[in-house]
């Protein structure tokens, strides 16, 4: 029986507003920190006087937290050293028109409440946070999809890197206004799940209130195979990754269940693992990597894991594993990762030690054992960690917190949070909507995304994909400008706004050699005939590289436009040259003659002109010779 995959997703949008939300600082990107300080974090009891295991977790691994700022992009506010301003009304008001855009009713009151976050990424160790509505829906493809709620929070801080001992962080980003969207959950197919981010991406752009760039948006998803405990997915920047998330979700979920189903078959029920100090028995082994963590005065733990036999080399699903579930525990603290009993060969550790472990642990051939070594106070941090994740092995898939990887897979992060992470926010008071502020911002809603790319398929004759893309790129307003000034064909002036940036960036153009004022010049210069269509990449490419303007770029590469009268005198020159040929082929010396033709104008002449004149002239040419 098929197992139903489940996947929530939660969209983290940036907001256009000119100031962050708890202050006047404005969200902007430094690029130096004059000032700095450090800080620890504890957690903190909630409202129903409980600890966050994910806090909890987080606390125990004892690092410091090390924050650079600049005055330009952070104040007091951010370092936690002066109360919160009044929250943006800004901020408040965008999110709220997102909301009425998709439809979700409006609270009367929007409480601000703290969401405890010990991790380093708020200096205060909370994170401030606010539901604007409830409900609403999107319409992706004819299916319907829920949303759950629609929040206004602070974005957390940048980190700049982690060691052993500490994590640095960047203030500029803290503070930011962001809206949180969370959707119901989606059924099965991975690749739905990327559509409907991207459909939800383009309902915040038509409000005109998402912020652009790098780093403005950013997707939580929560995944679930066959009803089964949620894993979140935390912080995915490129949409194109979410199917390959999904995917990769899918099947270590399955491998985990798969797992699970095998300790029951063995009978299995409760894994009582034990552990044990193992330094001594290791400290002369030709494991080289025991040998180089246990060199410089580490520590060794062998953890046995009863009825786990061959299960953690297991492979059932491709690039997913037990063992591999186990080393990221030890990644996430700082341990480069385990070696389990069945890796000890290829690990270098020998039989007779094997042996030995088995004795220390009271463990038989059809039990595991798993080895984790390095600095005294990681592994003992770590040990307790492990013997928890092996336990929860006989519940299939435990509830937890990942990261993604560049390569669409996820790693270890920590628990998963869980409710006892919420208290009330008592320097910010509760903010009442009116009426008559929810019936003005029903009125403010855009038209929808899908209408105005249809549109421009209609009135400009464009293709769908070109319309789209324009869409994408926030062009539209930009492309309707040009189109309605110069004289050129809409579909050119929309590749050019959108296709030739990313052949640009390929070639090594910063954004500034392909920004709207370059784009509208190189199009004016065509529209002007001063220059050729097929000029325009290399001219943009040249001005940017030697900081000239257009019409200088094309005079120094010789590549100023050619009227139609000397365009004419080089055709016939070229068709008198190839007379032989026309007399063989006829018109079928179209295709050879053109070739050349292009290379002796070098994008100094319009293809389509080259075309339409050279055409004639072989018909001409053949006309005569007959």
């Amino acid at each position: 029986m098929t197992e139903e995959l489940l996947v929530g997703l939660e969209i983290h949008q940036q907001l256009a507003c000119p100031t962050k939300l708890f202050c006047s600082c404005p969200p902007v990107k430094s690029e130096e920190f004059p000032k700095k300080f450090e800080r620890r974090l504890r957690p903190a009891q909630s409202e129903t006087g409980r600890l966050d295991p994910a806090a909890v977790f987080e606390y125990a691994k004892g690092k410091t937290n090390v924050y650079f700022w600049s005055p330009e992009s952070s104040c007091l506010v951010e370092a936690d050293e002066e109360p919160p301003h009044p929250l943006s009304p800004e901020a408040l008001h965008d999110s709220m028109l997102i909301a009425a855009t998709l439809g979700s009713q409006l609270l009367g009151e929007v409480h601000v409440m703290r969401k405890i976050v010990i991790d380093g990424s708020n200096t205060a160790g909370f994170q401030r946070t606010a539901v604007v509505s409830l409900g609403g829906s999107l319409a992706v493809e004819g299916a319907k999809v829920g949303v759950q709620s629609v929040t206004l929070e602070e974005d957390a801080a940048r980190i700049l890197g982690e060691d052993d001992a500490s994590r640095q962080f960047a203030l500029d980003r803290l503070g930011v206004a962001l809206v949180e969207i969370a959707l119901e959950p989606v059924a099965g197919d991975p690749e739905l799940v990327g559509r409907v981010a991207l459909h939800l991406g383009r309902v915040l752009r038509s409000t005109g209130k998402a912020a652009r760039g790098l780093g403005t948006i950013r997707q939580d998803l929560n995944v679930s195979l066959g009803g089964g405990n949620v894993v979140e997915v935390k912080g995915v920047q490129k949409l194109n990754l979410l199917p390959k998330i999904v995917e990769y979700e899918r099947r270590r979920q399955s491998m985990l269940r798969r797992v699970a189903e095998k300790l029951r078959e063995k009978g299995v029920r409760k894994v009582a693992c034990r552990s044990a100090d193992v330094t001594g028995t290791l400290r002369s082994t030709a494991s080289p990597a025991l040998s180089r963590l246990l060199a410089g005065g580490g520590k060794a733990v062998c953890v046995s894991a009863p009825g786990f036999g061959s299960l953690l080399g297991w492979e059932p699903e491709i690039g997913v594993r037990l063992g591999r579930e186990l080393a990221e525990v030890a990644k996430a603290n700082s341990l480069g990762g385990v070696i389990h009993s069945d890796e000890f060969e290829k690990q270098g550790i020998a039989p007779a030690e094997d042996a030995a472990l088995r004795g220390a642990l009271g463990c038989g051939k059809g039990d595991a054992l798993v080895l984790v070594a390095g600095r005294a106070e990681a592994v003992d941090r770590v040990v307790p960690l492990l013997i928890t994740r092996l336990a929860a092995c006989v519940g299939g898939v435990p509830a937890e917190t990942r990261a993604p990887t560049d390569g669409g897979e996820t790693r270890y992060m920590r628990p998963r949070p869980g409710s006892q992470r919420m208290y009330p926010e008592t320097d910010i008071p509760d903010i009442t909507v009116t009426e008559k502020e929810k019936a003005e911002l029903s009125g403010e809603v855009p038209e929808d995304w899908r209408a105005i790319v249809a549109r421009l398929q209609k009135a400009r004759s464009l293709s769908g994909d070109l319309a789209l893309k324009l869409y994408d790129a926030d062009a539209v307003e930009r492309f309707e400008e040009l189109a309605g000034t110069l004289r050129l064909e809409p579909s050119f002036i929309a590749s050019v706004l959108v296709d030739l940036p990313a052949r640009l960036s390929r070639e090594g153009v910063a954004e500034p050699g392909y920004g709207p004022g370059p784009l509208a010049d190189a199009l004016g210069a065509v529209a002007a005939g001063l220059l050729a269509k097929e000029a325009v990449p290399d001219v943009l490419k040249t001005a940017w590289e030697k900081g000239m303007s257009v019409t200088k770029a094309a005079d120094a590469l010789g590549l100023e436009a050619i009227g139609e009268d000397r365009l004419g005198a080089i055709l016939d020159a070229l068709v008198s040259r190839q007379g032989a040929l026309i007399r063989e082929k006829g018109e079928a010396a179209f295709s050879p003659l053109m070739g050349d033709a292009m290379r002796e104008v070098r994008g100094r002449a319009d293809g389509a002109l080259v075309a339409r004149l050279l055409r004639e002239k072989i018909a001409r040419a053949s006309g005569a010779s007959g």
